[in-house]
C-alpha cells in the first residue's frame, strides 16, 4: 500500500537534477519557437524550412518533453522507493532469522541437564556453579543480556548477572503473569516483549521463555533475555554499509528503525530524527508512505518480515526513512569500467512504459533531419537554376533559408543535446539503483551467510559442555543411547544440520544423531579437522573443516565445526577443565543453507541474473539463477577494480560482489575466515555497438567564396562509423527507413525493394558493402526508426545527363549527415581496392572541419560515381564488404 502523490510538479521541487533538464528542455522550446517565427519572413524560408514539419516537430518534442519529465520523476521516484524498501526488508528479515536461532536456543539449553537438575532442588550451595555455566554459555552466544532461572515458586534461583528488580506491586503482578503462563504452556518457547520488572530497566526487553523438565515433572522457567538493543544498531550499522559501497546515498542522510504493529518505533538509528516510543501511523502497514514528522517531509518505506522456515518473529516492521529535501540529491556513483558508456541509450534499462522516449525522440529528430536535408536539397537546386541563368530566387533571400535552414539543424542537434542529457539523467537513476541492488543483494547474502556460521560456532562450543557426552566418552560406549537420544533432539531443534557427530579421543565415532549415518559408529576418523579439536584448549576454543566433502554428507561439499569434549570435574554443571575425552563435530547442511540464502536474496530479480557464493579461488560454490554465463574471475576482477559492470557472453551486467564483514566476533576477532563471498550479476540489457553521431559541419555557408567552376555540392551520411557521401546533384530525397521486402529477381548488392512516396524503389543497404566494425548490428530487412534511406538518381553511361533521366534506387545509411558546399580542388583521389566486380566503392576523400562535440577535421569519403552506375546497371557481382578503415588509415 502507497501513499504518495501522483503529480510530478510535487516532487520536482526536491529533485534539483530533474529541474535542470527541465529548464534545459524549455530554453530549446523556446528556440523552437523564435525559429517558426523567422521561417515565416520569406515564402522561400517558408517553403525550404517546410513549415509544417517544423510546426509539428515543435509539437512533438512539448509533448515529449512532458512525458519525459514524468517519466524521469517516476523513475527517480520508483528507484528510491525501492532502495528504501530494501533496507527496511534487511533490517527485519536479518532481525528475524537471528531470532529464528533463540527459539531453538530455548528448546535446547532447557533441557540442559546442569539446569533442570538444579531447578529441581535449587540447594544454594550450586548457585555460583549454575551461575558461571550460565556464563559459559553467554560466553559463546554474546547475543545474550542476561539469563534467568526460576522455580514453581517463581522465585529465581540464578542469574547470569545480578540485577536490581524495578517496578511496584503492578510490576510483580505481570511478571509473575508472565512466568506463571509459561509454567502452563507445553509451547516449545515463548516470546515476550515488554516490560520486566525482574531484569532491572524500566525499558522493554525481548525475552525467550520456556519452562523445564526434570524426572517427568515441571521444575522451573528459563529465561533468554536478547541484547535487542545491542543487535538493531549492528543491523542498522550493516545496512548503511552496504548503501555505501553500493554507491547509494550517505548512511547518515537514511534514519532506520524497527516499530511494532501500531508502528511505535521500538529502536531507532537516529534518536534525534526519530526518538524511541514515537508513534508512526502509518508505519502500521508495510508500504511507501510521504509523511511529516517533526516539522520535516519524509519518504518513508515499511516492510514486514518474509519469515524464516515459518517463523514469523513477534510482528514487527523495519522502517526507513529518508527526508525528501535529501531524498534525490544524490551524486552519481563514479562508474570507471570502461564498458560504462555503453549502457547509455540502452532502452532495455527502462521500465516498459518508459522505452518508447528514446525511439519517440530519435524519431522526431530523424524527421527533422530529413526535412532540413531536404530543404537543402531543394535550395542548391535553386541556386544552380541561378547559376544557368534560369529563374532563381534572390542571393540574399536564398542565403537567409540556407541559413535559417542551417540554424533549424543546430537547433535539432541542440534539442537532442537536451533530451540526451535528461534522457542520461533517466539512464543514471535506474543503472545506479540496479548497481546498488546487486551490492546490496551481494552484502546481504554475506551477512547473513556469517550470522549463520556465527551460531554455528557457538552450537558445537556449548554442546560440547553438555554432561551426557562427557559421561558417554568416560565411559567409552559407542553407541549409548543416551547421548544418541540427545544428539536426535538436537538435530531436531536446529534444522541447519545434516548431522551431528561425537567421537572419542582416538577420533572413533560414538554416536550420531541420523540414523541413517550409524553405519559410521565405531569407525575411526581420520580428517584433519579432528585432530585439531583433540589438540583445542579451552571451552572457547573451536576449529572448522575446509569448505569441502564429507563422509556424513551426500550432498556436496560443507563446513564441519568441531569442539573439544573435556571431563566433568565432578560437580555436575559440565565445566570444561577436565582432560579432553573427544569432541562433537557438527556437520552444517551446506546445501539447503546456501541455496535457501540465495533464494532469498534474489527475491525479486529477473531470470537472467545471478545471485552466487565463490570460494577463494573465484570458484563457483552455489548459484541461484541461470549461471550459463557466469565467469566469477572476470566478474570479480572487475568489481574489484572499481568496475561496476560486466560484458559476458553478449549481455552486460552489474556487479555487486562482498566478501562479508563477519558478526560480533565471528571473523572479526577470532583468526577464523570461511573464505566464501557472493557474487550477484543483475542483467542490465544485450551488448550492442553505439549508433555513431552525424559529423556536425556548416561548411557550405564557407564556401561560398569559392567559384561556381570549382564548387561541389555532396550530401553525407554515415554507415557504421563511416562518413560518405554522394554529390548533391544526384540525390532526389531522403526518406524515413521502412521495412525492406523481398525481391524477386533481386541480386547484390540489392536488398530488396521498399517504398518511398508513390514508388517502390531498390534498395542498397550499405552496412552490407561497407566493413562496420566488429559487434555492428547486422543487415536487416526490418524497418529502424534511428536509420534513413536516401534515393539516388544514376545518369546512364549512354543517357542524358539531366537530372530528370537515369535510374533511382535507394541507399539505405545509419544516419543523415550536413549538405555541404565544398571545393572541388581539395578532393584527394584514393586508389580503394576494388571489390568483386573491379569497381571501388570510393574515390576520394576530402578533409572537412567538423564541430560539436568532436572538432576538428574529419575525412569524407566520397562514393565514386562508377560505382553508383555499375550497381544502377546491375553489373555488380555479389562479393565482401569493402574495408573503407584501411582506406582511411591509408590517407
Amino acid at each position: 500500500m502507497s501513499s504518495l502523490p501522483n503529480s510530478a510538479e510535487q516532487w520536482l521541487r526536491y529533485m534539483p537534477a530533474a529541474q535542470h533538464q527541465r529548464q534545459e528542455l524549455r530554453l530549446v522550446e523556446s528556440a523552437w519557437d523564435q525559429l517558426s517565427l523567422l521561417s515565416s519572413l520569406s515564402l522561400l524560408s517558408s517553403k525550404a524550412s517546410s513549415g509544417g514539419d517544423l510546426a509539428q516537430a515543435r509539437r512533438d518534442f512539448a509533448a515529449l518533453s512532458g512525458d519525459l519529465m514524468q517519466g524521469l520523476v517516476n523513475e527517480a521516484l520508483k528507484n528510491r522507493s525501492a532502495d528504501l524498501a530494501a533496507r527496511a526488508q534487511v533490517c527485519i528479515d536479518v532481525l528475524v532469522r537471528n531470532l529464528f536461532e533463540r527459539t531453538a536456543d530455548i528448546g535446547f539449553f532447557a533441557t540442559d541437564v546442569g539446569v533442570a537438575e538444579y531447578l529441581a532442588d535449587p540447594d544454594p550451595a550450586l548457585r555460583p556453579l549454575v551461575e558461571a555455566r550460565l556464563a559459559e554459555y553467554a560466553s559463546k552466544y554474546s547475543v545474550y543480556r542476561n539469563i534467568f532461572l526460576f522455580d514453581t515458586d517463581l522465585q529465581l534461583c540464578a542469574g547470569l548477572r545480578p540485577v536490581a528488580p524495578v517496578g511496584g506491586l503492578d510490576r510483580l503482578d505481570a511478571d509473575g503473569a508472565f512466568l506463571r503462563s509459561v509454567l502452563q504452556s507445553d509451547a516449545a518457547y515463548a516470546e515476550h516483549h515488554a516490560v520486566h520488572g525482574f531484569c532491572g530497566t524500566e525499558a522493554e526487553t525481548l525475552l525467550y521463555a520456556r519452562r523445564v523438565h526434570a524426572g517427568g515433572r515441571i521444575v522451573g522457567v528459563l529465561c533468554l533475555e536478547f541484547k535487542l538493543a545491542d543487535e538493531m544498531p549492528a543491523i542498522f550499522d550493516s545496512v548503511q554499509q552496504g548503501d555505501a559501497q553500493g554507491g547509494g546515498l550517505q548512511g547518515s542522510d537514511a534514519v532506520l528503525a524497527l516499530v511494532d504493529a501500531h508502528g511505535r518505533v521500538l529502536v531507532s538509528g537516529d534518536a534525534l530524527q526519530l526518538p524511541t516510543g514515537w508513534v508512526l501511523p502509518q508505519a502500521g502497514s508495510a508500504g511507501i508512505h510521504c509523511v511529516r514528522h517533526a516539522s520535516r517531509r519524509y519518504l518513508m518505506a515499511v516492510r514486514g518480515t518474509q519469515g524464516f522456515q515459518g517463523y514469523q518473529g513477534p510482528g514487527w516492521r523495519g522502517v526507513a526513512l529518508l527526508p525528501l529535501d535529501l531524498a534525490f540529491d544524490e551524486t552519481a556513483h563514479d562508474e570507471r569500467s570502461p564498458l560504462a558508456g555503453e549502457l547509455s541509450g540502452q532502452a532495455e534499462l527502462l521500465s516498459q512504459d518508459l522505452r518508447e522516449i528514446p525511439q519517440r525522440s530519435a524519431a522526431i529528430l530523424a524527421a527533422l533531419e530529413r526535412s532540413v536535408w531536404n530543404g537543402l536539397l531543394e535550395l542548391n537546386q535553386i541556386g544552380d537554376a541561378g547559376a544557368d541563368g534560369r529563374d532563381a530566387a534572390a542571393p540574399r533571400e536564398l542565403l537567409f533559408a540556407k541559413t535559417l535552414l542551417s540554424e533549424i539543424g543546430a537547433t535539432a542537434r541542440k534539442t537532442a543535446q537536451a533530451f540526451s542529457g535528461a534522457l542520461q539523467d533517466l539512464y543514471g537513476v535506474v543503472l545506479r539503483s540496479l548497481l546498488r541492488d546487486a551490492q546490496g543483494r551481494a552484502a546481504l547474502a554475506m551477512q547473513i551467510l556469517d550470522r549463520n556460521l556465527y551460531e554455528r560456532a557457538n552450537d558445537c562450543r556449548w554442546w560440547a559442555l553438555a554432561p551426557q557426552f562427557a559421561r558417554t566418552l568416560a565411559a567409552g560406549t559407542a553407541g549409548c543411547s543416551q547421548a544418541t537420544s540427545v544428539l536426535e533432539e538436537i538435530n531436531g531443534l536446529y534444522t541447519v544440520y545434516a548431522c551431528l557427530v561425537l567421537f572419542g579421543v582416538d577420533g572413533r565415532v560414538m554416536a550420531v544423531s541420523r540414523p541413517g549415518l550409524a553405519h559410521h559408529v565405531g569407525t575411526r576418523l581420520d580428517e584433519d579437522w579432528v585432530q585439531r579439536c583433540l589438540r583445542l584448549r579451552g571451552s572457547q576454543a573451536y576449529t572448522v573443516s575446509p569448505y569441502q566433502a564429507s563422509r556424513f554428507y551426500d550432498q556436496g561439499p560443507t563446513f564441519v565445526y568441531a569442539a573439544a569434549v573435556r571431563a566433568d570435574v565432578g560437580d555436575g554443571m559440565g565445566r570444561a577443565t577436565g582432560p579432553v575425552l573427544g569432541g562433537i563435530a557438527i556437520v552444517w547442511d551446506a546445501a539447503s543453507q546456501l541455496q535457501s540464502i540465495l533464494d532469498d536474496c534474489a527475491v525479486g530479480t529477473g531470470t537472467r541474473d545471478v545471485l552466487a557464493f565463490v570460494d577463494g579461488q573465484d570458484r563457483i560454490v552455489r548459484t541461484s539463477g541461470d549461471p550459463a554465463s557466469l565467469q566469477p574471475p572476470q566478474a570479480i576482477a572487475t568489481s574489484r577494480q572499481g568496475g561496476r559492470s560486466v560484458a559476458l557472453d553478449g549481455q552486460l551486467y552489474g556487479v555487486g560482489q562482498s566478501r562479508g564483514q563477519g558478526y560480533r566476533e565471528f571473523r572479526s576477532s577470532d583468526g577464523y575466515d570461511h573464505g566464501l563471498g557472493c557474487l550477484v550479476l543483475r542483467h542490465l540489457c544485450e551488448r550492442r555497438a553505439p549508433v555513431p553521431a552525424a559529423p556536425q559541419s556548416d561548411a557550405h555557408l564557407g564556401a561560398a567564396r569559392v567559384g561556381a567552376q570549382h564548387r561541389l555540392q555532396m550530401a553525407t551520411f554515415l554507415v557504421g562509423t563511416h562518413w560518405l557521401g554522394v554529390e548533391a546533384a544526384q540525390v532526389v530525397a531522403a526518406g524515413p527507413d521502412v521495412t525492406v521486402l523481398h525481391g524477386g529477381g533481386s541480386r547484390p548488392p540489392f536488398l530488396g525493394m521498399a517504398q518511398i512516396g508513390e514508388r517502390v524503389y531498390s534498395v542498397v543497404d550499405l552496412r552490407s558493402v561497407v566493413s562496420t566494425a566488429p559487434g555492428s548490428a547486422p543487415v536487416s530487412r526490418a524497418a529502424d526508426l534511428q536509420r534513413q534511406m536516401v534515393l539516388v538518381r544514376v545518369p546512364l553511361e549512354n543517357g542524358s545527363q539531366g537530372h530528370n533521366s537515369g535510374r533511382d534506387f535507394i541507399l539505405r545509411v545509419d544516419a543523415l549527415g550536413a549538405m555541404l558546399d565544398l571545393d572541388r580542388r581539395e578532393l584527394r583521389p584514393v586508389g580503394m581496392a576494388a571489390g568483386s566486380a573491379g569497381t571501388a566503392l570510393i574515390d576520394a576523400v576530402v578533409p572537412v572541419a567538423t564541430a560539436g562535440d568532436q572538432p576538428g577535421r574529419g575525412l569524407l569519403c566520397r562514393i565514386s560515381p562508377q560505382w553508383l552506375q555499375q550497381c544502377a546497371l546491375g553489373a555488380l557481382a555479389d562479393g565482401p564488404a569493402q574495408d573503407v578503415g584501411a582506406l582511411l588509415a591509408a590517407a
